[in-house]
Order: structure tokens, then C-alpha cells, then sequence
């Protein structure tokens, strides 16, 4: 059960454990850094218990991956599997994802429909499952409106949220949620990913993995731009001699895709921690905590304008 989920002993191991005993939560939220394999369990999660042919009370062995609801809900067809994100949004709001404002939250109107569709009885299978993700995303009038059904969900429902912290989520929903933490997978779990699935030299492949920080997420895309994408934007902040004003510009270029930039310096600030560890130690501390603020809603050009000032004073 759980096979194709790389590492997370433990949160597959409390949750093999409550299909054993069929008492599974009704909210649960799984928490930890993007690339780690919390969607795919929740996914594989929802494929075990809606499983026509195992009975997962009996075996260990999980979803069949061959009935109709195991192959609907790989393919993305399931009508009981409902994934909320941002592409999803885009979709029930009649939005542009790509024009969508650069601060991109989970909004009232898509936790509604969310509650219309948790109030209608499974069409397909025993449960309906409801993935938001990322949940950190959510507004304060989504989150209040998610608590509502929270609080009294149906017998036959299930929510699932994904966070990168638990402290991103509003204290109301967290109390109402069984919390699962998800942990960075081990740099040959990623080295292996990568040898097996790019083709990349075994060189080129370990010099990603120590980059990865335990995600493949983060792995994949460096694997695939064949590059870290911020080794010139690095270079110019670490010049002491740049005037303000052009700083400022950098910071507004690139505001819009503040949190890819960032993991992209961070990507820069970990090889130079390499080299030199006293002189990066600093840089690298402030980009992790100027990203959670990302991760919190701040602002994005704020967090950016002071970052990219403060990258540049030291």
C-alpha cells in the first residue's frame, strides 16, 4: 500500500493503519515543502478507499490500480475526486490562470462551490474526496467558509489539505483536521529519481540532488531548464556598488514571480554556501525567511523590494 510513494514512513504508516481499522478522518492536512509526495498520497489515499476489488480493511495491499474508479482516478476523470487549485479556479471563476494577480489566493467563491459539491452523495464511489492544495492559499473569508463545512461534514466526505506550514493555516481548521507531516526525501531518493527518470550523468544528477533540498519538484525543474534560472540576478545583488533605484528595479521585474525567484536564488545562495559558507550563511538565512512570508500572503512586491535591498547591503 502506498508503494509509489517515495519515503513518508510515517504518515503512510498512520494511515495504513486507520484503513486497517476503517476509521479514517474526515479532514486530514499534510504538511511539508512542495516535491515531497503530498499530493500523490492524498490521491493514492482517495484510489484506496473508493477500490472496487481490495478491500482495504482485509489487505495490505491497497488500490488494485484496475477497476473503473482506480483507472478514473489516474486519469483525473474520477467525478467523486475533486483537486482545488489554481488552474482549477481559474476554470470555475471563467479566469485566465496566467493573468490571474501575482499574489494568487484560493477564493470565497471557489470554497462554495466546494460546498455545494460536498452537500450531493457520491456519484461513482463511497467517498468524495476533496484536495485543496495549496491550502496555505486560502483567504481569511475562504478559510472561514471552509470551517463551516468542517465543522458538520457528511458521513461520505473527505477534505484534504496541503500546506507547506502548519502555521499558515488558521488554529479553527487545524483543531478540526488530523495533521500529517511530510518530510524532505533523502538526497539518493532524489539522486535515483533523476538517474532513472531524466537520464541525467550521474555527476549532473548528484549536483541537482544536493540542491533539491529533498524535493523533486525542485529537482525536476532544475533537471529541466538545465539550469538554476537565477545565476545572473544573483551575481547583480551580490554587487555592493548598485544604486538603490536599480535594485528597486530588479525587485519590481521580478515581483510577479517572486516565489520562483526566490528558490531560484536560493538554488545560487546553497552553491556559494558551498564555497564559502561564513560569507553566504546570512544571505541564505534571509532568503528562507523573506520566502515564508511568500508562502504567508505578504505581499509579494514588499517582500521582494526588501529582500532584494537587504541581499544587497550585505
Amino acid at each position: 500500500m502506498f508503494e509509489k510513494i517515495k519515503a513518508q514512513t510515517k504518515p503512510k504508516k498512520i494511515l495504513k493503519a486507520q484503513l486497517k481499522s476503517a476509521k479514517v478522518a474526515h479532514a486530514y492536512i499534510f504538511i511539508g515543502q512542495s516535491g515531497i509526495g503530498k499530493r500523490l498520497t492524498a490521491v493514492e489515499f482517495a484510489k484506496v478507499i473508493n477500490c472496487t476489488v481490495n478491500d482495504f480493511t482485509k489487505t495490505d495491499i491497497g488500490a488494485c490500480g484496475k477497476c473503473n474508479s482506480c483507472r478514473k482516478i489516474e486519469k483525473g476523470t474520477y467525478s467523486d475526486l475533486h483537486i482545488i487549485d489554481f488552474q482549477k479556479q481559474a476554470e470555475l471563476l471563467d479566469e485566465d490562470e496566467k493573468k490571474q494577480t501575482k499574489n494568487k489566493v484560493i477564493k470565497i467563491e471557489t470554497i462554495r462551490h466546494l460546498q455545494k459539491q460536498v452537500l450531493t452523495s457520491p456519484l461513482e464511489g463511497k467517498w468524495k474526496i476533496f484536495i485543496i492544495d495549496p491550502a496555505e492559499k486560502m483567504n481569511s473569508a475562504a478559510a472561514n467558509c471552509l470551517l463551516k463545512t468542517l465543522e458538520e461534514p457528511p458521513p461520505y466526505t473527505m477534505l484534504i489539505l496541503i500546506a507547506a506550514h502548519k502555521e499558515t493555516i488558521p488554529q479553527t481548521i487545524v483543531s478540526r483536521s488530523q495533521v500529517l507531516y511530510f518530510e524532505p526525501l533523502k538526497e539518493n531518493d532524489v539522486l535515483s529519481y533523476l538517474l532513472v527518470s531524466h537520464g541525467l550523468g550521474a555527476a549532473e544528477a548528484e549536483k541537482i540532488a544536493a540542491l533539491s533540498e529533498g524535493s523533486l519538484e525542485t529537482a525536476r525543474t532544475i533537471a529541466e531548464a538545465g539550469t538554476t534560472g537565477g545565476a545572473d540576478l544573483w551575481l547583480k545583488l551580490k554587487n555592493p556598488l548598485a544604486p538603490v533605484s536599480d535594485i528597486l528595479d530588479l525587485s519590481r521585474a521580478h515581483s510577479k514571480t517572486a516565489l520562483e525567484t526566490m528558490d531560484a536564488l536560493i538554488w545560487e545562495a546553497k552553491k556559494d554556501f558551498r564555497l564559502f559558507p561564513q560569507k553566504t550563511q546570512s544571505k541564505l538565512n534571509s532568503l528562507f525567511n523573506y520566502k515564508a512570508l511568500l508562502l504567508k500572503n505578504v505581499n509579494s512586491q514588499t517582500v521582494m523590494d526588501n529582500l532584494f535591498l537587504e541581499l544587497a547591503e550585505n
